[in-house]
């Protein structure tokens, strides 16, 4: 299962998308081509709607299924049963394309890399903003929407895209340090899964001092007839933002210790010369007169 949609989205050109070519691989427009969709949810199909739906025409062989799916839909395994005809004396195929619906509180993948989208999901669980429907806050979604006859009133306080650059300046940030390194990503969920709460700690800070912004926007203060509001929330961020600073630094200070490094003296590598009389080494691997004088050929001797 490769795509995810949430309840109440409506599926576009690079989505639920069939390619159909010839015998010879070439692109080519069917006779017939047509679409339905299924809950898979039980194990069961159970038909959505119209059994013959139309498709979207991208280009020569390329189309996609424009579904809206059901805001009080099934969470789940779904299926797009595409039904084919190359020409009316052809016979009738079907390919089937299967996909998932997650509830709100459930994020669908954003970089297509799983590992990273892991990675997004554990800085929302540092951040306590994986579940808004549990974790309840006073702070209104971008949008408000009807599920299930009721009023959707809380939201994720950070889009995937904003916590993926977080974690992007936050490996640039380790990687900066000295002795520099050249992690990336996926190498946090792979072969350098010792500095994850490193980098989840420095994105954390990153994600505070973009809100610490936004509340500067927003702040106000009123004040009439002895009722006053004070809406003010950028220092509070600002304050759990120099607490994870000061953490990092502890962090990656360490880290940066258990990098092993070879240290030692650059020499030249046929000898040095000395100065003398003569006058001094000029070029390297080159000796004056008196430093291959033997101490065994003194003079008289």
């Amino acid at each position: 299962m490769s795509v995810a949609f949430r309840r109440g989205s409506t599926t576009g050109a690079n989505d639920l998308t069939i390619t159909v070519r010839d015998n010879l691989g070439n692109l080519m427009d069917p006779y017939r081509v047509e679409y339905a969709v299924y809950d898979f949810t039980t194990g069961l199909e159970v038909l959505m709607g119209s059994p013959v739906n139309g498709p979207v025409r991208i280009s020569l062989g390329n189309y996609y299924a424009p579904v809206m799916i059901p805001a009080d839909s099934n969470i789940g395994s779904w299926r797009v049963r595409w039904t084919i005809q190359e020409t009316a004396l052809d016979p009738v195929y079907q390919s089937v394309e299967e996909f998932a619906v997650v509830g709100d509180s459930m994020i669908p993948s954003f970089t297509g890399n799983v590992n990273t989208d892991k990675l997004i999901q554990s800085l929302r669980i540092v951040l306590r903003d994986n579940n808004p429907d549990r974790n309840l806050r006073f702070a209104p979604p971008a949008s408000e929407k009807f599920i299930q006859g009721l009023t959707q009133v809380f939201g994720f306080l950070w889009e995937d895209e904003e916590l993926y650059e977080y974690l992007l300046l936050a490996v640039d940030d380790f990687n900066g340090r000295p002795p520099t390194t050249g992690i990336d990503l996926n190498d946090i969920m792979t072969s350098a899964t010792r500095w994850r709460s490193t980098i989840l700690t420095r994105a954390a800070f990153w994600a505070c001092q973009a809100m610490a912004l936004n509340w500067i926007a927003n702040e106000f203060s009123y004040s009439i007839s002895g009722v006053s509001l004070d809406i003010e929330k950028s220092s509070k961020y600002q304050s759990m933002q120099e607490s994870l600073d000061a953490t990092f630094d502890k962090m990656v200070e360490q880290n940066k210790l258990s990098i092993k490094i070879i240290k030692g003296l650059r020499q030249q590598r046929y000898g040095t010369g000395i100065q003398s009389a003569l006058g001094p080494l000029s070029r390297p691997g080159v000796q004056s007169r008196r430093n291959m004088i033997s101490a065994g050929y003194g003079a008289g001797s």
